[in-house]
């Protein structure tokens, strides 16, 4: 093996390990966000989190059977911590299927985000100005090249349900329902974009408001 090839590995590692350090990769999940257009809102997730760094040190062969129980344990209790699970079962390897629902009210300035502000899959941050903005998160694509390559991958089905006043999104597909409009995203792999949809609360505005005309 020439030099460079043994840099590129060890790059590549280390790339991986950085990758890995602190997230949870959801899939074969359904996740839906209800947001009324006064800023309500009704978060719901529903499948599988890999949480990434142990995947990785239990496929690898890092961890002794009881050495993999007692880090699952702990996981397992850190998300029970959060009222809003309703189900949490070990599927093994480091991968936890999930139920979790959420109802709450975005105020000026507030974020809501889920699982945690330090491992973030879906986040929601209300802006000074109105806006409200929601997002997934997002891999490069050398980081999901890396995280296929390691076996974990990242599918399922995420909807925004809302009458409010969308400004911007990247949706797969827009439905009407009762009065309301469905954004859909369908996450097929890892390499998917990443959910982005922004809307105005009713009653705000922005930050700097168009000067009345002279008469």
């Amino acid at each position: 093996m020439t030099t460079m090839r043994k840099r590129l590995i060890i790059l590549a590692t280390v790339g991986l390990c950085a990758l890995l350090a602190a997230c949870y990769l959801p899939n074969h999940f359904k996740s839906e966000i209800r947001l009324g257009s006064n800023g309500d809102y009704a978060l719901s997730f529903y499948g599988e989190l890999t949480w990434a760094p142990l995947y990785r040190e239990i496929t690898q062969g890092k961890l002794t059977p009881d050495q993999a129980k007692e880090k699952i344990d702990g996981i397992m209790k850190d998300l029970e911590r959060d009222d809003n699970f309703t189900k949490i079962e070990n599927l093994g390897n480091g991968r936890f299927k999930v139920a979790y629902e959420r109802q709450g009210h975005l105020a000026a300035t507030d974020m809501v985000t889920f699982v945690r502000r330090n491992a973030i899959v879906l986040q929601m941050v209300a802006k000074p100005d109105g806006r409200i903005i929601v997002s997934g998160n997002t891999l490069k694509p050398s980081d999901a090249q890396m995280a296929t390559s390691s076996g974990m991958d990242i599918q399922g089905e995420f909807r925004i349900v809302t009458n409010g006043n969308v400004l911007e999104h990247n949706a797969s597909a827009i439905k009407p329902y009762e009065g309301y409009l469905v954004y859909i995203w369908n996450i097929e792999n890892v390499f998917s974009p990443a959910p982005r949809f922004v809307m105005r609360r009713e009653g705000a505005y922005p930050a700097e408001k168009p000067k009345d005309k002279k008469k």
